[in-house]
């Protein structure tokens, strides 16, 4: 019994450590903006997670392509579709995209400043497990074994 709750701890634990965080640095790196909102730009809290996309600038991104999952490929081309389309999802006559440049959520109008991310959490759509926590878990095991 304690072998495979520590089994579970490691996998549960490793899944939760690995959230994917690199949307808002390509989200910035891609802008070339100084700053970008926290996860809450487009999910309902900052922990993120599948299903939680409920604001008007994360729908937006949805609808424009993005898939999710840590791909910045889709997020980037969404991210343009966007600029293209000139998409405002809050209503105030700036496009999303120009306001995520000014370090301003897309979802405020009026030119509210974003809540910019902290780093250390990560915006997640589906989790994942990285192989070398998996080795790490089964090494446990057989040491315990032992």
């Amino acid at each position: 019994m304690i072998r495979v709750s520590a089994f579970v701890v490691v996998f549960a634990a490793a899944g939760a450590a690995v959230a994917s965080s690199n949307y808002p640095a390509a989200l910035r790196d891609h802008l070339d903006a100084t700053s970008v909102p926290s996860c809450t730009a487009c999910h309902e809290t900052n922990a993120g997670g599948s299903g939680t996309v409920v604001q008007a600038f994360g729908v937006a991104m949805l609808d424009a392509g993005l898939v999710g999952g840590g791909d910045t490929a889709s997020l980037t081309a969404a991210l343009d579709a966007l600029e293209a389309d000139n998409v405002d999802s809050d209503g105030d006559g700036t496009g999303d995209v120009d306001e995520l440049r000014a370090g301003q959520d897309p979802n405020v109008a009026g030119g509210v400043a974003a809540t910019p991310v902290g780093y250390g959490f990560g915006c997640s759509t589906t989790p994942t497990v990285e192989p070398v926590a998996l080795l790490g878990a089964l090494a446990l095991l057989l040491r315990r074994r032992r």
